[in-house]
């Protein structure tokens, strides 16, 4: 009997131990990883790192092992996120310490891992233009300009409809670009016809024009200041009636009403979003242009304009300079929580629940005789406790906040708390209503709460409003036969401003809590050492602590380029009217077709022809190698101690086939300079050949050697082109 037990409890065990074998084994196999679980978590590793160029390159690794994977998919828009703000960071402080390439590379490896980076985009453009400008851009970009088929994001419009083909203001034309040189005394119509057959252009006048005497001086000035110049001496105003012909009126509010050019434009703006910003663009215009012909359609957000085109082209650039994409903030949220919760108990506490005292077995009745076993005495009991306990607890919460500038952005990461806020007596009398049915709920946010407004300034600084609320139920409490949350709140609000990318702690919430109690018998508890024997003492140590840090990124700031920081010229109060730089125009490049191999050249005689003081003489000035010559200005210099210029006249070389040559000459007394240009007239070709250009006419003041000398600052040819000199 005693063998069969033991080989049933033998057979027993081997049965247990095998169970006990194969869960082992089971247990200690390890569990199947899922695709691309190591190439995640060595990106994680990365991105903690803050190493988010080999994160993105892990998370691809990932992605490819398993393509639907979500959290594979969020890791890497996240870790490519933030991949291109960093390069962003870096390309910044490059291009700041004028390494442009590599700023340039930078920006393009930005705009690669996030192409939703607008930062990225608008500085790769800016650097390209920098670093490789083109040198038609300018040429092209005004002629845009002027055909009016530039929106105000400089963007082309492609596919324009015929009926938009209707030609804009006619644009003034000359043959002649030529700076004009002119010294003149005459009457102001004869001074417009002039400077008008220097420039090749037709002058016409209103039937209201009154001509009175004016004296010109101009120098080195372009045909549109020569015309403005005459204009506000004689008070007129002139407009192109077409690309050869101008139109000289009177300066008067009637006039200018009726006579001003004026165009129509539509301007459709792409970064306002309400009506009121809308309002603001307008109200601008008017007040700075004060111009009336001017309506905002909400609908299409565009503002049509009718006005002067020099108002319109003002009021382009204000545009240009205010519809601007509003800049747009990231800001990175860690809301850490620490709490520490230590308890700790010693002494004797009684067990709840015991009786003491004498207690009977049973019941009494009279006339029996009672015994010991009738009594029962129970011994008072207690429990010795020495426990201590030690909880903490570590709460992290990382989101990330993208706000515009000025735009308030508000993050709710928790639950919503029912809470009663009233009751309402039910209609029907006598009928019993439920309290849940009487009472008004409302539901509150509880967890973190965030509310951000940023404000990027021009120099890349980040002002943040900032309100943190952190809250919690706490406990319970029973009103009116429905149970309340009581909740505690930890508030920070603070208007801060960091550097793009600076770190800041808004500071900690501490709270410590201490509490402790004893409990025992009076008197025998107080005596030291012997104190645990008759009492029970608990000691309670609560801590919670919060740190919120902010970190803040600008990933897309307004594209303020030179253009928008420059002071224009808008004329004055009573004429407004956008000028432009007063310096001449380039003459075009000599045409290599057209250059001489010597060169055209002038030539004084060797020897001045001989005169007494006061007589007259002249001397003539030759010109040789010519081909094509139109125009010669020319710089002429004398003694004018000795001799005394009277005048210049044509010497016959230009007036070849009949054509009269127009002299224009500014001579300074004191110094013995002469400026002057002979031009043929427009349409009449150019001279070729050797000849006598010019003939000067001195008169001797004393006996000496006049030092006379001439030299040309640049012959043209029929075709504006400039001719070779030796």
């Amino acid at each position: 009997m005693s063998q069969f037990c033991f080989s049933l409890l033998t057979a027993r065990l081997r049965a247990v131990l095998w169970v006990a074998l194969t869960l082992g084994l089971f247990c200690a196999l390890p569990a199947h990883a899922a695709k691309g679980d190591k190439e995640y978590k060595a990106g994680q590793k990365a991105e903690t790192q803050e190493n988010y160029d080999e994160a993105v390159t892990q998370y691809q690794k990932a992605l490819l092992a398993d393509p639907d994977n979500i959290q594979y998919q969020m890791a890497n828009h996240r870790a490519r996120f933030q991949a291109g703000v960093w390069h962003v960071q870096r390309a910044h402080r490059l291009r700041d310490q004028g390494q442009l390439q590599e700023a340039l590379l930078e920006y393009e490896l930005a705009y690669a891992l996030d192409p939703s980076n607008p930062t990225a985009r608008q500085e790769v453009a800016a650097l390209r233009e920098q670093l490789a400008p083109s040198p038609s851009s300018q040429s092209d970009t005004s002629a845009t300009a002027q055909q009016g088929t530039a929106t105000p994001g400089g963007e082309p419009q492609i596919g324009m409809p015929p009926l938009e083909e209707a030609q804009g203001p006619p644009q003034l034309q000359p043959l002649s670009l030529a700076p004009i040189n002119l010294r003149i005394s005459n009457d102001s119509k004869v001074v417009f016809e002039t400077i008008a057959r220097l420039a090749g252009i037709n002058a016409l006048f209103d039937p209201d024009y009154v001509s009175k005497p004016v004296t010109v001086e101009l120098n080195n000035v372009t045909l549109e200041e020569a015309l403005g110049q005459v204009a506000l001496l004689t008070k007129t105003f002139w407009k192109a009636v077409t690309q050869n012909t101008i139109l000289v009126i009177p300066d008067t509010a009637v006039k200018r009403r009726e006579q001003e050019q004026q165009v129509i434009k539509t301007f459709y703006l792409s970064n306002t979003i309400t009506p009121q910003e809308l309002t603001e663009v307008v109200t601008a215009i008017r007040t700075l242009l004060e111009t009336r012909r001017i309506q905002q359609i909400n609908a299409m957000n565009a503002i049509i304009i009718r006005d002067t085109p020099d108002k319109v082209a003002i009021a382009e650039k204000i545009i240009r300079d205010i519809d601007k994409a509003r800049s747009e903030v990231v800001v990175d949220v860690a809301v850490l929580e620490v709490r520490r919760d230590k308890n700790r108990q010693l002494g004797l506490f009684p067990v709840s629940g015991g009786t003491t005292g004498i207690q009977l077995q049973g019941r009494l009745s009279g006339g029996l005789p009672l015994s010991e076993a009738d009594f029962s005495v129970t011994t008072p009991i207690a429990q010795l406790n020495a426990l201590l306990s030690d909880s903490r607890t570590k709460i992290l919460q990382r989101p990330e906040v993208r706000a515009s500038d000025g735009q308030k952005a508000t993050l709710r990461i928790g639950d919503r708390i029912p809470i009663a806020t009233g009751a309402f007596q039910p209609g029907i009398g006598g009928q019993v209503v439920s309290a849940l049915v009487q009472t008004q709920f409302q539901f509150t946010d509880v967890g973190v709460n965030l509310d951000i407004t940023p404000k990027v300034h021009a120099n890349g600084e980040i002002t943040l409003k900032v309100r943190v609320e952190i809250s919690a139920v706490t406990q319970q409490v029973d009103i009116g036969g429905i149970r309340q949350p009581i909740i505690g709140q930890r508030v920070i609000e603070h208007d801060i401003r960091l550097r793009e990318g600076e770190v800041n702690i808004l500071g900690g919430i501490l709270q410590s809590q201490s509490t402790k109690t004893v409990s025992g018998i009076p008197g025998l508890s107080q005596i030291p050492l012997i104190k645990y024997l008759f009492s029970n003492v608990s000691d309670t140590i609560a801590e919670d602590e919060v740190l919120i840090v902010l970190r803040p990124h600008a990933i897309r700031i307004p594209s303020i380029t030179e253009l928008n920081r420059r002071a224009l010229d808008v004329g004055t109060e009573g004429d407004i009217r956008l000028r432009t730089p007063s310096t001449a125009p380039e003459a075009p490049a000599p045409d290599q077709s057209e250059e001489q191999q010597d060169g055209a050249r002038l030539r004084l005689p060797a020897a001045e022809a001989p005169a007494q003081p006061g007589e007259i003489f002249e001397v003539g000035v030759q010109i040789e190698n010519a081909r094509d010559v139109f125009s010669v200005p020319f710089e002429l210099s004398f003694d004018p101690a000795i001799v005394k210029l009277v005048k210049i006249v044509s010497g016959g070389f230009l007036g070849q086939n009949g054509q009269p040559v127009a002299v224009v000459e500014r001579t300074d007394e004191l110094t013995g300079r002469v400026s002057g240009t002979l031009t043929r007239p427009p349409d009449s070709g150019g001279a070729s050949g050797d000849g006598t250009l010019a003939i000067l006419r001195f008169q001797r003041i004393r006996e000496g050697p006049a030092g006379l000398s001439i030299a040309s600052t640049g012959m043209h040819s029929a075709a504006q082109r400039q001719v070779s000199l030796p």
